[in-house]
């Protein structure tokens, strides 16, 4: 069983106010008003005293409201300067996961350790850096990225769900599915059906069937045509000799975008309750839309 990877395009990612001072101002975190942080000294107010013959009242109020709009435009710049080099992030991720997805690693490799370089707290680069050495084999350093991504922004969904699926396929099972319900528990996440599928068949791998029929269940609520979910559930429904069932999960899916193994399937279910017609149907369309795959195999050879 494959898990199900979050799409690395479809990024997405909240910008953490920047907290440092410039000058003698600072950024108050609670009002986002600009903060006078230390007065004038007296010799100073004399001093632009004696040049402006002013009293020293007004060149306090001056020179403190000059100083304040400098320090909100140093602020805003340094506002600006990290956007822009988040951007600049952004895009070298963009482009590693371009690459990833046509398996040039090394090229991947490359482009998220530059978005990383970058601007170091930029956790999808991490999520990237954390895919790579997976993929490479390189378990320790793919596990401490994918730490490092959720570390700096806990409620990735899909850092969470790609660090899940790293975790199952290692047999983590009790961590990877931990994962999971975390990518789900984000209200903004664009597609929990994934994550709730991946809980599902690592759920299956410890024969948790009743947790995973109900991460299956919550999976096909959201999304009734998902592919996988369906059958996964179907699945585990005929093996636990409920046909019926299992007949009821995937009709939906059988009609809008069947696949070589849910035909299979069908095939089999309709043999179990002697429903010949229904069989033949599927077993043709398998025939006519994938006739080269394992499962016309089986077909052919009468199983």
């Amino acid at each position: 069983m494959t898990l199900v990877t979050a799409r690395l395009l479809s990024w997405h990612h909240f910008f953490k106010q920047a907290k440092r001072l410039v000058g003698k101002l600072a950024i108050s975190q609670l009002n986002q008003k600009c903060v006078y942080e230390k007065p004038l000294s007296l010799a100073t107010a004399n001093a632009l005293k004696s040049i402006f013959k002013a009293p020293i009242s007004t060149i306090f109020v001056l020179f403190a409201l000059s100083a304040l709009s400098v320090g909100c435009a140093s602020d805003t710049q340094l506002a600006r300067d990290h956007e822009q080099l988040t951007q600049r992030a952004r895009a070298h991720t963009d482009l590693g996961a371009a690459y990833f997805q046509q398996n040039q690693l090394e090229i991947a490799l490359n482009e998220f350790n530059v978005a990383k370089e970058i601007d170091p707290n930029f956790a999808l680069a991490y999520n990237g850096l954390g895919l790579v050495h997976a993929a490479l084999g390189q378990d320790d350093i793919a596990d401490v990225n994918f730490k490092k991504s959720i570390l700096l922004e806990p409620t990735n969904s899909e850092s969470h769900n790609n660090y899940g699926s790293f975790l199952c396929a290692r047999n983590r099972i009790d961590e990877s599915i931990t994962q999971f319900l975390a990518a789900v528990k984000n209200p903004l996440y664009g597609t929990p059906q994934i994550a709730y599928t991946n809980a599902g068949i690592c759920a299956v791998r410890k024969n948790d069937t009743v947790s995973a029929t109900r991460y299956f269940e919550n999976a096909l609520q959201i999304d009734p045509l998902f592919n996988a979910p369906a059958y996964q559930l179907a699945m585990l429904q005929f093996k636990q000799n409920k046909p019926v069932e299992a007949k009821v999960t995937l009709q939906n899916v059988l009609l809008s975008n069947p696949t070589a193994e849910m035909l299979w399937l069908a095939v089999q279910i309709e043999r179990s309750v002697g429903a010949r017609d229904a069989e033949a149907s599927y077993a043709l369309q398998l025939r006519k839309l994938f006739p080269n795959s394992e499962q016309a195999k089986l077909l052919q050879s009468g199983n």
